[in-house]
């Protein structure tokens, strides 16, 4: 019988954190969750802790007396010898194999770090922290021994169709359902509410992301992760519009052949690859009806429409300080649309006045990307937003 493999979800009331947990929980011999953190969902955390029953947890709203009332209520029940961390970075540092990062943000930076530095897997699920940290990331990947395995559907799929020929890669092609609003006009575009930005056609995610789906700076954030996932120029890095979300990303090989992953919209797929990696897990997602989907539909993104897909990929190839910054302003902007104080037009607008700001930071140094980050989010502010 095969070990169990040890697991610590930071971000686990999150979407893809409860995903996560869906497919450890149907494979109860195969998975240990010692570690399980929150933002501030204290009674889906305590449901958590209660089914999974891990070593360590963390919650971040509330002080440490309030974490620890987590355990109150099983008080009747068993001792209470569970240990509540003082953050992110101290839970990612506790003894697992495999630390899934699914909080947002550039939280999960440091964690990330502290993660790849004991050697241990890294299932990256958190945009902000490649783009910030991408090349210093992988420097720790290769210097400690440990293995990042990216969990975003595209970049998983890229992983497993590259595998040891990353020598013959030719390009690597992201694919996109265009949003919400791929079929609007300009003057539509300038209408769009929250609630209707908030309305994937083919995913359900946090709010954030889907607000970036629907201005295509998602997949702006995805050039820069292939970029220092895989370490390729910005010029391999391809973006083709998929409505289906069926093909989830595609390899191009010098010998001018491709590999893509398919499978149908949903994010437990690789999610399960991360976990079982380097074996194959089992069925946790319906299988792919070719029949019934009858075809494959491609075309070229709106890039007029849809200018925020052109700003992440400027700000990939204008270095570090561009990249950080307008991830870093991305929170801030689609948070003050979500709030109604600005047009769904003015997010790429506003983007990218900080992309020029700090087009000419090429490469800092790891311990200064917060402090930058900060930076730009204060400029961002002074735009009004």
């Amino acid at each position: 019988m095969k070990s169990k493999k040890t697991v610590t979800i930071l971000g686990s009331t999150g979407s893809v954190g409860k995903q996560a947990l869906d497919v450890i929980r149907k494979f109860p011999d195969r998975f240990k969750v010692v570690g399980l953190s929150a933002f501030n969902n204290t009674d889906l955390l305590r449901e958590q802790i209660d089914e999974f029953k891990p070593d360590y947890y963390f919650c971040k709203e509330g002080t440490i007396e309030v974490q620890r009332s987590i355990f109150d209520f099983m008080i009747d029940e068993e001792p209470q010898d569970k240990k509540s961390m003082g953050s992110l970075e101290e839970l990612a540092s506790v003894d697992s194999d495999i630390v899934l990062l699914c909080v947002s943000g550039i939280a999960g930076l440091l964690p990330a770090m502290t993660t790849l530095k004991r050697g241990a897997t890294l299932a990256i699920a958190n945009k902000e922290a490649i783009v910030a940290g991408g090349r210093h990331l992988k420097a720790a990947e290769a210097k400690f021994g440990g293995k990042i395995i990216p969990v975003d559907s595209e970049h998983n799929a890229i992983f497993n169709c590259i595998g040891n020929e990353i020598a013959d890669v030719k390009s690597i092609v992201l694919t996109c359902s265009g949003g919400a609003f791929r079929d609007y006009s300009a003057a539509r575009l300038a209408k769009i509410t929250p609630e209707e930005a908030l309305s994937h056609p083919n995913w359900k995610m946090g709010k954030k992301i889907t607000v970036d789906c629907a201005t295509l700076f998602n997949k702006g954030l995805e050039i820069i992760e292939a970029m220092h996932l895989f370490q390729v120029t910005a010029g391999k890095v391809k973006v083709v519009q998929h409505k289906e979300s069926i093909v989830h990303s595609l390899v191009e090989f010098n010998d001018n052949s491709m590999k893509a992953v398919l499978g149908v919209p949903d994010m437990r797929m690789a999610i399960e690859n991360a976990l079982f990696y380097p074996e194959v897990g089992g069925e946790v997602i319906e299988p792919l009806d070719l029949i019934k989907i009858g075809q494959l539909n491609f075309s070229e993104p709106n890039y007029e429409l849809f200018p925020c897909l052109e700003i992440g990929r400027k700000a990939g190839i204008m270095g570090d300080g561009a990249s950080i910054a307008v991830s870093a302003a991305d929170e801030i902007i689609v948070d003050s649309f979500l709030k109604g104080k600005i047009k769904f037009t003015d997010i790429p607008n506003k983007l990218e006045k900080v992309l020029y700001k700090f087009e000419n930071i090429q490469k800092i140094s790891f311990d200064d990307i917060l402090a930058l980050d900060g930076e730009a989010r204060k400029f961002t502010y002074s735009l009004g937003v």
